[in-house]
């Protein structure tokens, strides 16, 4: 039966409408100069892999044009359109990522991996929507995006609506929707030569796996001869996986005809690779997560094999414009995702939707402080304890923010106890007393607890360490100088004097007086 397509969500229209403007200024002036703000010449000035490829040999000068391929590559962008601003020097963000195309307009291929988004939230459509209107239709659009399980995970009928007329391919996935998005293969011309653009996604997510799901899952081989049926023999072969770096290498020598490119997008590699490494005489890159730093990659078909040569970009903010800069449509698209995100009261309908860690219910930090007044007076003097604030302050300064960061749960996130949680923050209005970084948050909701006059003991978290609790915040992006060491003095406390174990006394002497 042939269901109608769902209506677009405010975010969507929104998106398109925001399109409809960025198509009418794509003549804007660009106006980055991020390899100025790093203060390198160049905005490839990043660390390359030291250890040698075989084959690394290097290439000769007088390659011919229609054997050599320029190619923009990333994947696992995860939802991060762009940088948190926790931090300076952040990297990344689809604003940025556009004006350095525009830049440069020297690509033959703009390609995109896949897993847009994280998860499967209100938050995660809302991100989706302005993701692929940016990458699929403005502008720069990209030649070809794989289909990962990230986009499987979304509700079918809202991803096939969003990602319509977009440059999908899944080689080895089959469906019996009339409107899946996907294709077996994505074909260009570049100088003359055939490209086929191949992705495996080679699994699929327990709601697709039944025998009456509507789609269905290829032998990784079939998949790849799909993407090949009636290519020319001196085609370009191009192919993204989904899988494990492991996977990947135990995959790339059973394909025949072999690729000359391979991305595997295996999100254990946070950060892209500096140099292709080759399986079975195939190049293979890894392109990192979150889009902080680009592959600009060329590809040369020579004697001994295809080669490719690896780039990394950086994509670097201006230290002069707020925000950091980047394509002026893709911010203003930006922004209004931020707008739509507050007027549809996200915030407040994402919270209270999960169990809390220990099944308690939170109580916030003041309740704390009667038997704890030391951690209290520890946590009550340190940045924590002003988390919120620093939001609202961030947004009223449009230097910074000057978008409503407070309604944005991403960042709300970080900032409140036992946000998204029943019984956690839901606005500062209803739960004041979890406003902040507050004791709960890393030990987990004190009910039970304190109504069992310490009974009911409380630890960290999920049983983690006190480094790797902190860097759930504190990550290699939001903080990227943070070290435990340093910061731990700063909000340092433990038990109260009362509450340490006794001390033990002298032994007992037995009966013989010993």
């Amino acid at each position: 039966m042939n269901r109608p397509p769902p209506a677009l969500s405010p975010a969507a229209r929104s998106c398109l409408a925001a399109f409809a403007l960025a198509t009418l200024l794509c003549t804007l002036p660009q106006c980055r100069d991020a390899a100025a703000a790093a203060g390198s010449s160049s905005p490839t000035a990043a660390a390359q892999d030291p250890k040698p490829q075989p084959g690394d040999a290097a290439i000769p000068a007088d390659v011919p044009d229609q054997d050599r391929l320029s190619l923009l590559v990333s994947a696992n962008m995860v939802g991060r359109l762009e940088p948190c601003g926790c931090a300076s020097g952040q990297l990344g963000g689809l604003a940025r990522r556009v004006q350095y195309i525009g830049e440069r307009r020297s690509h033959d291929l703009l390609l995109e991996g896949g897993n847009l988004v994280a998860g499967t939230t209100p938050l995660d459509l809302e991100k989706y929507a302005t993701a692929i209107t940016v990458l699929a239709s403005m502008q720069h659009a990209y030649h070809a995006l794989g289909v990962g399980q990230h986009e499987l995970q979304l509700p079918l009928d809202e991803w096939a609506a969003y990602a319509t007329g977009a440059p999908y391919v899944a080689s080895d996935l089959d469906s019996t929707r009339e409107d899946w998005p996907a294709k077996p293969f994505v074909q260009r011309e570049v100088r003359g030569r055939v490209v086929r653009i191949a992705s495996l996604t080679l699994s699929l997510p327990e709601a697709l796996r039944g025998d009456d799901a509507p789609v269905r899952l290829l032998p990784p081989a079939q998949g790849w001869q799909r993407a090949l049926a009636d290519a020319p023999d001196d085609a370009w072969r191009l192919l993204f996986v989904h899988g494990s770096d492991q996977t990947t290498r135990a995959l790339v020598p059973t394909l025949t005809p072999a690729p000359h490119l391979v991305i595997c997008c295996d999100d254990g590699y946070v950060e892209p690779t500096g140099r292709a490494e080759l399986v079975g005489g195939v190049p293979v890159v890894f392109p990192g997560i979150r889009g902080r730093i680009l592959q600009d990659i060329t590809l040369y078909r020579l004697p001994q094999g295809p080669r490719a040569q690896v780039d990394l970009v950086p994509l670097q903010g201006s230290l002069t414009v707020p925000g950091g800069g980047g394509d002026p449509d893709v911010t203003q698209v930006l922004l209004q995702h931020r707008e739509q995100v507050k007027a549809s009261g996200l915030l407040a309908a994402m919270a209270g939707q999960e169990k809390t860690p220990n099944g308690s219910s939170y109580i916030g930090s003041q309740s704390c402080a009667g038997c704890h007044p030391s951690a209290y007076q520890a946590y009550a003097g340190s940045e924590h304890f002003h988390a919120f604030e620093t939001l609202q302050k961030a947004e009223q300064d449009p230097k910074r923010y000057g978008w409503p960061v407070t309604h944005y749960p991403d960042c709300v996130d970080c900032h409140v106890v036992g946000y998204g949680e029943q019984t956690g923050f839901v606005s500062p209005e209803q739960t004041p007393q979890l406003l902040g970084v507050g004791c709960e948050r890393c030990h987990g909701p004190g009910q039970a607890h304190a109504t069992s006059n310490g009974q009911q003991k409380l630890g960290l978290i999920g049983g983690v360490t006190k480094s790797m609790l902190c860097t759930q915040c504190h990550d290699f992006e939001q903080s990227p100088n943070f070290q435990y060491n340093e910061r731990w003095p700063l909000i340092q406390h433990g038990r109260e004097p009362h509450q340490q174990p006794a001390a033990k006394g002298p032994e007992k002497a037995d009966k013989t007086g010993r």
